[in-house]
């Protein structure tokens, strides 16, 4: 699969969360006078938000690996980072709501068109951070994590403002707010591959064998290269890798190869290496996979 792919299916699952999220948003809003408060009401609907985003997006890791066991862990550890990312994100917004209405605006219509979508926009890109943080989270990457809090937090607020005033211009459409999730799920995971892109150290791509054409994007500090579905790079199919053969390390401007072990050979243009620092153009052959490093 190759990183452009990568990118068009994290847009793809942002697109389907946010459909996903639009008959729970309604039936929400339907029950909205049994809650106590409205702020209780925001928070509810913020973590049921988060719940669906969270899932969506953690599965995203999983699919474009190709490696099953991760989609489901993924999902689970999006779903409850994206539930408490809605539970205080919306806490947050309707916090900035409260705070800043009586100072700033004078009447109920400059309230209703301006203060209550900033608030809300606020909390969605509050959502978009936890939401892009799921994948870090779950692979323990301070990397990745710093990666989906910004591009979160970047596509959560125009996607929140585009939620919020599809539902102020067009309150008779029931689907203009289903408009407004899609074009929200679909900017969160668009910022989040962009600043992801932005921020990769560059790409491994497969040469030959069963995942020919794959590309792995490098984007932490540390990815282990071997046969077992757990690597950040699984090399499942091919003969002569160990369970991990090796290593990739960011120590300062330089991406550094080594085998994991010394009984596990790992060659670069051809020679066997201890540690290497990786140039654009090297080929590594590790087992019977060839992979080509390359910017992204």
């Amino acid at each position: 699969m190759s990183t452009l792919a990568r990118r068009l299916i994290i847009c793809c699952l942002g697109v389907l969360a946010g459909i996903a999220a639009w008959p729970v948003a309604e039936v929400i809003l339907m029950y909205q006078r049994i809650f106590p408060s409205y702020l209780i009401f925001s928070i509810v609907l913020g973590a049921a938000f988060g719940f669906i985003l969270g899932a969506f997006f953690g599965s995203f890791a999983g699919i474009t690996s190709s490696v099953k066991p991760r989609i489901g862990s993924g999902a689970i550890t999006g779903a409850l980072v994206g539930l408490v990312g809605g539970a205080a994100g919306f806490f947050i917004g309707q916090g900035v709501l409260f705070l800043a209405g009586e100072l700033l605006f004078s009447s109920y219509k400059s309230f209703n068109r301006i203060g209550l979508p900033v608030a809300r926009a606020i909390g969605w890109g509050f959502l978009g951070i936890f939401v892009g943080m799921t994948e870090g989270i779950r692979a323990g990457s301070l990397k990745k994590i710093q990666v989906g809090i910004l591009g979160g937090f970047i596509g959560g607020i125009p996607g929140g403002f585009a939620l919020e005033y599809s539902r102020l211009l067009f309150p008779e459409i029931i689907y203009a707010r289903l408009a407004g999730f899609i074009i929200l799920g679909l900017l969160i995971g668009f910022f989040y591959s962009l600043v992801e892109k932005r921020l990769a150290y560059g790409v491994l791509r497969v040469l030959n064998g069963c995942f020919k054409g794959k590309e792995f994007l490098i984007a932490q500090k540390k990815l282990k290269i071997g046969k077992s579905a757990k690597n950040e790079i699984s090399l499942a199919d091919y003969a002569d890798v160990a369970d991990v053969h090796a290593v990739l390390l960011i120590k300062g401007h330089d991406l550094l190869l080594k085998p994991a072990g010394p009984k596990f050979p790992v060659l670069v243009n051809e020679d066997k290496i201890t540690e290497h620092p990786l140039k654009y153009e090297d080929v590594i052959k590790i087992g019977s996979a060839r992979l080509y490093y390359k910017l992204e």
